[in-house]
């Protein structure tokens, strides 16, 4: 039986076949997994001595339940496999892709860096899973965040989540500054470090800034 296996049964049939012997076999569970968690064996001594006596036991499981999050219920990030991918988030309009076109995708690959737009990708079933996909497989996302448009903030939240994993992804926030000015972003991310710009060449000159700063050290690395 697996390691995990005997913790399962150990938290899901406590006190069987009885309490002595389920706490010897706790006991040496512990011991063979080198946990030193002084609580559980001052519980281990006290249901040796005292049996169920103020809810030990109860205790120990709970201990023990603990144990298993902390060891088996980690999240495993998955291997960027396109890690010169960039993503970028942004309303989808007639500005908007003019801006793309002319800054965020040549800036990108100027840098040597492959552009991602999920609406630039055919594909076959959810988009979610694909957003979800390609997110997960770049180095960094760009998010525009002119316009205020909810998918915009659903992918860069994306990308929050993956650096609270510890994935390596870089977020970038930017936004036109007209737009910052009258209409504002949202107050969850307006004291982040955003780029504001007036016009195209403002936004190219401080991406590329940017980037340099946040990624280009990396891939040297």
């Amino acid at each position: 039986m697996e390691e995990k296996e005997i913790l399962e049964k150990l938290i899901n049939n406590p006190k069987k076949p009885n309490i002595s012997e389920w706490v010897y076999e706790v006991e040496a569970f512990l011991e063979n997994i080198e946990e030193n968690n002084e609580e559980a064996w001052i519980l281990i001594d006290g249901i040796k001595k005292q049996g169920d006596a103020f809810q030990r036991c109860d205790n120990l499981v709970a201990l023990l339940r603990q144990l298993y999050k902390r060891k088996y219920n980690r999240v495993v990030i998955p291997p960027i496999t396109k890690r010169n991918q960039i993503f970028v988030a942004m309303m989808f309009s007639e500005e908007t892709a003019s801006v793309y076109e002319k800054v965020y995708k040549p800036v990108i690959q100027s840098l040597n860096y492959a552009s991602m737009r999920i609406d630039e990708k055919q594909f076959n079933g959810s988009i979610i899973g694909e957003i979800t996909s390609e997110i997960t497989n770049s180095i960094a996302l760009i998010a525009d965040l002119t316009g205020n448009r909810g998918g915009v903030y659903y992918e860069a939240g994306i990308a929050r989540g993956l650096q609270l994993c510890n994935h390596p992804i870089k977020l970038i926030l930017s936004c036109r500054r007209s737009f910052f000015d009258t209409e504002r972003v949202h107050f969850d991310v307006s004291g982040d470090n955003i780029i504001l710009y007036e016009s195209n060449e403002d936004l190219r000159n401080k991406l590329i800034l940017r980037l340099q700063a946040i990624i280009g050290r990396d891939r040297h690395e």
